[in-house]
């Protein structure tokens, strides 16, 4: 089971490094070229350089993250105690797309009722 998994991992742990890596060198560029040609609006350098998010959005996705995460670890566990064959059966990604669609709607639902009593505020 390892060794037909560990190449994709290791193609996509190189992937993400590479992006990673290309992402912080065009930020630096980005970041350098305003310095250079003496850019100094605020509300321009925080829309390209995305620093410009609500404390409110950060709080949400931040939710989204814990959610998505913690609805996906169940999920995963379940699969644990379940019978089926790994080969022949599509159960797995059923399970899962189940728990994330549940963690995914108490998102919406608890983002809806606590953030909407607050922005009506």
């Amino acid at each position: 089971m390892l060794v037909k998994i560990a190449p994709f991992i290791m193609i996509t742990a190189t992937t993400w490094l590479i992006v990673m890596v290309l992402n912080n060198l065009m930020k630096y560029r980005i970041k350098r070229r305003m310095i250079e040609t003496n850019m100094n609006d605020e509300n321009l350098i925080g829309s390209i350089l995305g620093t410009n998010i609500d404390p409110e959005d950060r709080k949400r996705n931040i939710l989204k993250w814990i959610l998505l995460g913690f609805f996906g670890g169940i999920g995963l566990v379940i699969l644990e105690f379940l019978p089926y064959e790994m080969d022949e059966s599509i159960l797995p990604y059923g399970v899962l797309s189940i728990f994330l669609s549940f963690g995914l709607l108490l998102y919406y639902l608890i983002s809806y009722y606590l953030f909407k009593n607050k922005d009506t505020k």
